[in-house]
């Protein structure tokens, strides 16, 4: 009886220490945002890889730099778009999207004014 609950137990330690082995394997995605078959690029997004400097060289700032932008109308969702449409991130009918226009806007505010 004692050889068969030690048995038991064993099993049992052995199978809790593989099982997050192979539940810790991940699998990567790929997302090419340079593809041509690139269409949205979310608001958010957009906003933070601006935010993050992305777009320095077009002449878009970065960080604080960024934010004082905002505050200063420097820098407005039609000025996003049109750097994220020379990078290649989004399609050229995405100016003509009023709504996407709309909501880049809210997010700007929402950086420069919490």
């Amino acid at each position: 009886m004692k050889y068969l609950i030690l048995g038991g137990l064993s099993s049992a330690l052995l199978a809790t220490i593989a099982t997050p082995v192979i539940a810790s394997e991940e699998v990567a995605t790929v997302i090419n945002y340079n593809s041509p078959t690139t269409q949205t690029l979310l608001a958010t997004n957009l906003v933070g890889l601006a935010y993050q400097g992305y777009f320095s060289d077009l002449g878009v700032p970065s960080h604080a730099a960024f934010i004082h932008a905002i505050a200063a109308d420097k820098i407005d969702a039609e000025t996003l778009i049109r750097s994220a449409i020379a990078k290649g991130s989004l399609s050229n009918n995405a100016l003509a999207n009023q709504e996407y226009v709309s909501i880049v806007n809210a997010e700007l505010q929402a950086v420069a004014f919490p």
